[in-house]
């Protein structure tokens, strides 16, 4: 049987050093900027704090639980169901790579059109795992 489960753990892994890249880069800020933590209790409170280049991260994070929901209960529905193929395989990595792009866009240099293309044919390739395992089903 083909594995969905390495793909699912590798994109974890990217969300897990975009939190750290947010953090030791809040933490510089914090520390640079002599801003009191007590100052960055709201969300509002955070944005006002940091610069466009520290808020990066934290949006690139926020951005990794939204779509890849979706694509970790499809890597746990496939893998339940017992259906996990090559093609699905493929689709999974080639998911993971353009959100790891998209992720690396994100905190570098932040190109919004190119973080956008990565975002979109990722989407692209997530809904087309959606429909193949709602094919599956009925």
């Amino acid at each position: 049987m083909t594995s969905m489960i390495l793909p699912a753990v590798v994109l974890m892994l990217v969300t897990a050093v975009v939190w750290l890249k947010m953090f030791i880069g809040r933490l510089v800020a914090t520390k640079k900027l002599g801003i009191e933590p007590q100052d960055l209790a709201t969300p509002e409170q955070v944005t006002a704090a940091f610069n466009d280049r520290t808020q990066a991260a934290g949006n690139c994070f926020k951005n990794l639980f939204e779509m890849p929901v979706i694509f970790y209960a499809l890597t746990a529905f496939i893998t339940t169901l017992g259906i996990p193929d090559t093609l699905y395989v493929n689709l999974a990595w080639t998911f993971v790579g353009l959100r790891g792009l998209q992720a690396s866009v994100h905190c570098t240099y932040n190109k919004v059109m190119h973080r956008f293309l990565a975002y979109f044919a990722s989407s692209l390739v997530l809904w087309f795992m959606l429909i193949r395992v709602f094919m599956t089903l009925i």
